[in-house]
């Protein structure tokens, strides 16, 4: 059979988003998906020293950064996994207390609390705040050279019901998991 032979001229569609934000396939707008069949062209372009009939062609093109931005912030925000159990442990002075912070996260990690910490050697207590922010995370544990040294202790401290609680290293883990329990809400915690 000839290329040309039985096949039609390819199809397209174009799918534009209105000034009334409803879709349609009017040429005014913005362009938000093309695509259509290729058939005919496959043929045409398809080589008679292949014995056998080109496949057929199907293609699409969206512009997904355009429905991105069309689209309402909330829906395509990451989806982040209970991060009212998550914990940023902070340090204030001491050159960054790197080694503290790591130490830190990996004890909290080992009694199954979500923990992390700015990953950079010396990062300011505002840097860290704007990380916490950055990444939804509502409770700070911050340690300092004077703090962890000399008595053992952290502070904890809660952004957004602005509460925060010297605790011993030894009881942050118990201190945390319950806390979390009720979403850090119950006010004898913070006594």
């Amino acid at each position: 059979m000839p290329p040309t032979e039985g096949y039609h001229r390819d199809s397209f569609f174009q799918i534009y988003l209105r000034k009334d934000n409803t879709l349609g396939s009017l040429t005014e707008g913005t362009l938000l998906a093309v695509g259509g069949r290729y058939d005919y062209l496959l043929h045409r372009m398809w080589q008679s020293e292949y014995k056998s009939n080109p496949p057929g062609a199907v293609g699409t093109s969206l512009a997904l950064e355009t429905i991105i931005h069309h689209s309402s912030v909330d829906v395509y925000r990451p989806f982040r996994n209970d991060s009212s159990r998550s914990v940023l442990v902070c340090s204030r002075g001491g050159g960054g207390l790197l080694e503290k912070r790591m130490e830190l996260v990996t004890e909290l990690r080992e009694d199954d609390i979500k923990a992390e910490f700015v990953p950079t050697l010396d990062p300011s207590l505002t840097e860290q705040y704007e990380y916490a922010n950055e990444n939804d995370i509502k409770c700070l544990i911050i340690i300092s050279d004077t703090g962890v040294s000399q008595n053992g202790s952290v502070k904890i401290r809660h952004l957004e019901l602005k509460k925060e609680k010297e605790v011993s290293r030894e009881s942050l883990a118990n201190f945390l998991s319950d806390a979390m329990a009720s979403q850090f809400r119950n006010p004898s915690i913070w006594n």
